[in-house]
């Protein structure tokens, strides 16, 4: 009986890890805007933010059937006044130019709408977003002592330090390393 609720359990496991794979690999032309103050995209949101790309990021730049597919606020109720906006999601047709703005986004110092600062992120499936939200306050760590860093996919944190590349699976071998290399910057909890 043990036996066969270990099974049962370890293949579960299997399926929600199958489950999330797949709703990650249909992601994999989406992009996540954050900061897009509300109803500056108008009714056609994908027409606004096609033209807003090309003209921030160069007609050239893009692959020559640059498109978007859909784009759509969060499905939640609008932000209270002063409250941050909602997320926008968006499908664009080609992987290849989700790629391309998030290599732009990264290089470009002042990715503005409407006056507002905005971030471009891939958009993850719950479960990778929840897994990789863990590092925060390494990557936070990481920031104030000027560390290069970036995270793989699903989440793995990367760490370029002293001409040495270090790879960590979880945020507390992460913290561990900073403190052992003696990086400055506030521990986790710390309210500096």
């Amino acid at each position: 009986m043990k036996r066969d609720l270990a099974k049962v359990i370890h293949n579960v496991s299997l399926l929600i890890d199958k489950v999330d794979d797949l709703e990650n690999r249909s992601h994999r032309s989406n992009l996540r805007l954050v900061g897009v103050p509300e109803k500056v995209e108008g009714p056609r949101a994908a027409k606004f933010f096609e033209e807003w790309f090309i003209q921030k990021f160069g007609r050239d730049s893009l692959t020559p059937f640059f498109s978007i597919e859909r784009a759509h606020r969060v499905p939640s109720r609008p932000p209270p006044p002063g409250g941050p906006p909602r997320p926008l999601l968006m499908k664009l047709l080609h992987f290849q130019d989700r790629d391309i703005i998030l290599r732009k986004a990264r290089d470009c110092q002042d990715l503005t709408i409407d006056g507002r600062k905005i971030s471009i992120f891939p958009d993850f499936s719950a479960e990778v977003q929840r897994r990789r939200a863990r590092f925060l306050d390494v990557k936070c760590r990481l920031r104030l002592g000027n560390v290069p860093y970036s995270m793989i996919y699903p989440s793995r944190l990367r760490v370029v330090f002293g001409g040495t590349t270090h790879f960590f699976d979880t945020p507390e071998e992460a913290s561990s390393w900073i403190e052992q290399a003696g990086l400055r910057g506030p521990a986790a909890g710390d309210n500096a």
